[in-house]
């Protein structure tokens, strides 16, 4: 039986700060008095500031979809159940989660925002997680 349950859609919020955060490191890089022999230091930390931000958009692009928990405290994201270990860390921004497959005992790490979700969704997942019962989490 289904606890909770939404349909997580795109972080906008995740996606500003991500292109804030590199566009802040790319303008060190550029604004940064290097000499003309470092500029294939400079291209390189550039280019990878861009890359790490492509990759950056593309993960939180990764994280939509159906999620659900269920009763027994497992979560059912992008077709496959997981653990919850331990207690999230929520914010007011989001909460992350310390999933692990309950076969091949795989760990990940899932940020969910909170503006990824409608604010009674929200509300409701804060309040569940927040009065999950302690043997009910597994180490």
């Amino acid at each position: 039986m289904v606890l909770w349950q939404s349909d997580l859609r795109v972080s906008w919020r995740s996606q500003w700060f991500s292109l804030m955060l590199h566009g802040i490191v790319a303008a060190v890089i550029l604004l940064l008095p290097w000499p003309l022999s470092y500029m294939p230091v400079w291209l390189i930390l550039l280019s990878i500031v861009v890359f790490d931000c492509v990759r950056s958009q593309r993960r939180i692009h990764s994280h939509q979809g159906e999620i659900k928990l269920t009763m027994d405290y497992q979560l059912r994201w992008q077709g496959i159940e997981w653990e919850l270990t331990g207690a999230p860390w929520i914010l007011q921004s989001g909460m992350l989660l310390r999933l692990r497959h309950p076969d091949t005992h795989r760990s990940q790490h899932l940020w969910i925002a909170a503006d990824s979700m409608d604010a009674s969704e929200w509300r409701d997942l804060r309040r569940i997680l927040m009065q999950q019962p302690q043997s009910g989490r597994h180490s």
